[in-house]
């Protein structure tokens, strides 16, 4: 019975820490507002995914991001207003239409990669190179046996530019 109550200890604070890192980036949304482009973090989490997809269909979006077609619809609306992406008919499919960053999008989803990551390193002062390398993967390892939970691909990421 000591090593189970070990081992449920060990996972409670496991997940007591998992609570407290989510409300802490929860609360840190306010800050997406601020940097250059004044882009959303929805919109740069659909940017993020047409640069690592190319040319795509919105349903694919939507599926790789486990939300509703209409959603997708939404936001990728505005982001078009925004001159952000561009959508064009799919050839093979005149019902369907094909999404692609514009030149400006990738400007702007490039500031904010470089402003985010300025921010991370102004709030990490103490670590090194490889300890920020360590922390990357564990939260991809973390990511990896979420996901499939949520009925998602897990994605995996390696740490790149990519994942700012």
């Amino acid at each position: 019975m000591g090593k189970q109550f070990e081992h449920d200890a060990a996972f409670e604070e496991f997940a007591a820490s998992l609570f407290r890192l989510t409300r802490t980036l929860r609360s840190t949304q306010g800050l997406w507002v601020q940097l250059p482009g004044g882009l959303k973090r929805s919109d740069v989490t659909i940017l993020k995914l047409v640069d690592e997809l190319g040319e795509c269909r919105p349903g694919t979006i939507a599926d790789r991001l486990g939300v509703g077609p209409s959603v997708i619809s939404r936001q990728l609306a505005n982001l078009d207003d925004e001159q952000l992406i561009s959508r064009r008919r799919d050839p093979e499919d005149g019902r369907a239409e094909l999404i692609v960053m514009t030149e400006l999008g990738g400007e702007r989803l490039a500031a904010m990669r470089a402003a985010y990551v300025l921010g991370m390193q102004e709030h990490f002062t103490d670590w090194t190179d490889e300890r920020a390398r360590t922390a990357a993967a564990l939260l991809n390892e973390i990511s990896d046996h979420i996901a499939p939970s949520l009925g998602r691909d897990a994605g995996r990421h390696t740490n790149t530019k990519e994942d700012a």
